[in-house]
């Protein structure tokens, strides 16, 4: 594996393999020790607070991240500092932004629904959000300017510090969730500000800035909304779960995912190298060399996830007890259909991949309103009808649905592409 991601990054080191199995692995690791020291209603508390972060970083990623994914890779060396000092700015003024936005909802949701008891989770929440946010900043910018051994730095600081002390917590009977989302604040603080000096010398000026947030605009203003829609989408079906069977459900569907969440070693390390790399291929050999490129990555990493997800399919119920123990053993359809999904979630990757490099995002603005419309209408009566069978069947048709339009998106708009190039070549050949 470590040799095909080098492969994968043009020759470059595979620390984004490894970078990502610490990451992936931590949070395995963090996960399994809270759902062991918790409740299952607590765990599902946590769970719930949790994708809250996870929501707030997709906007991350899509407002700064992804853009900065595509375009950094094509500036001229002496374009570069004002250019990352630009989004320098961006990433820490929205990530102060969003950090009030959430400290503001749920200090409104303990005050409107004082039965949660979340009251004393508004400020920890808050400050795990930025600190969180930064971190990963930092790291997908290492991975942009092809520095993955730092990358793996930032992440070896933060996280290798986090997993012992949570554990220490939660077996001396001190484990409460506000201690928990702190330890996960100031973990990821430390990452950052110690690897920040390895962020390059930029400049900073109204020019720059006003240029750069207008070039990522044009596709952030298709995946910021998108991100809204994505998360309305697909988690219409797993909010409808603890909102027909309780918090517990949450718990039985986060234990499942934490489960195969195992492929983001694979998953998210292919977003840290690929969407950098096919910018680089078109630049250098147009949109046949980046289309052999996405491929490529199709066929060999597609072939893992496939492995991976029938290992766990067929034998859901022994995971589950070797992870958890006995009381979410209950749950091995759950994790078989959460296998069926991570492998149709993993088409996605190499269909943005290819998008992003051609700069053209609006096919997943427009794919989202029609996963709206489905998990609006299905979300419920699945629910009601098939109880937690229901609810998986709805995540995985959903996203069927997804990658079933932006995949006929982006085939017409490579042939769209080739017919233009081709008229071009006739016309060279032929001129009037």
């Amino acid at each position: 594996m470590a040799r095909i991601l080098a492969r994968i990054g043009g020759g470059k080191t595979p620390a984004a393999l490894f970078d990502q199995g610490l990451v992936s692995g931590a949070n395995f690791i963090t996960n399994v020790i809270l759902a062991r020291a918790f409740g299952v209603r607590e765990y599902g508390v946590f769970a719930l607070a949790w994708v809250a972060v996870l929501f707030a970083n997709s906007l991350q990623y899509a407002m700064i991240v992804t853009p900065m994914m595509s375009v950094g890779p094509k500036q001229d060396p002496e374009d570069r500092p004002a250019y990352y000092g630009s989004v320098l700015v961006q990433e820490i003024v929205f990530g102060l932004f969003v950090g009030l936005v959430m400290f503001i909802c749920v200090w409104l949701s303990a005050r409107f629904f004082p039965s949660w008891r979340v009251a004393d989770l508004a400020i920890p929440i808050s400050f795990a959000t930025i600190a969180y946010m930064l971190q990963e900043f930092l790291r997908r910018y290492f991975f942009c300017t092809s520095q993955s051994k730092r990358a793996l730095t930032c992440d070896i600081v933060s996280y290798i510090t986090q997993v012992p002390i949570i554990f220490w917590l939660s077996r001396s009977h001190g484990a409460k969730l506000s201690t928990m989302l702190w330890i996960i604040a100031a973990t990821s603080l430390i990452g950052f500000f110690t690897c920040l000096r390895w962020y390059e010398h930029v400049t900073f000026s109204w020019h720059s800035l006003r240029t750069v947030f207008l070039r990522h605009w044009r596709m952030s203003r298709w995946l910021a909304p998108s991100a809204f829609m994505q998360w309305g989408a697909s988690n219409l079906f797993q909010l409808s779960a603890p909102v027909y069977f309780g918090a517990a459900a949450s718990a039985a569907l986060r234990a499942a995912q934490n489960l195969v969440a195992v492929a983001h070693v694979w998953f998210l390390g292919l977003d840290n190298v690929v969407p950098a790399e096919a910018a680089r291929r078109m630049r250098h050999g147009g949109v046949e060399a980046m289309l052999r490129y996405i491929r490529r990555i199709f066929l060999q990493w597609g072939g893992v996830t496939l492995a991976f997800t029938g290992i766990v399919g067929c034998f859901p119920t022994f995971w589950l007890k070797l992870a958890y123990g006995s009381k979410y053993a209950g749950d091995g359809n759950v994790l078989r259909m959460y296998a069926c999904l991570y492998l149709v979630v993993f088409v996605s990757g190499p269909l943005r991949y290819g998008l992003q490099a051609l700069e053209y995002t609006a096919p997943v603005f427009w794919t989202y309103p029609v996963m709206i419309v489905f998990s609006v209408a299905l979300a419920g009566p699945l629910a009601r009808k098939l109880g937690m069978n229901g609810v998986m069947v709805g995540m995985v048709s959903s996203q069927v649905l997804f990658q079933g339009l932006i995949g006929i998106a982006f085939w017409m708009r490579i042939r769209k592409i080739r017919r233009e190039a081709a008229l071009e070549t006739a016309e060279a050949l032929h001129p009037h």
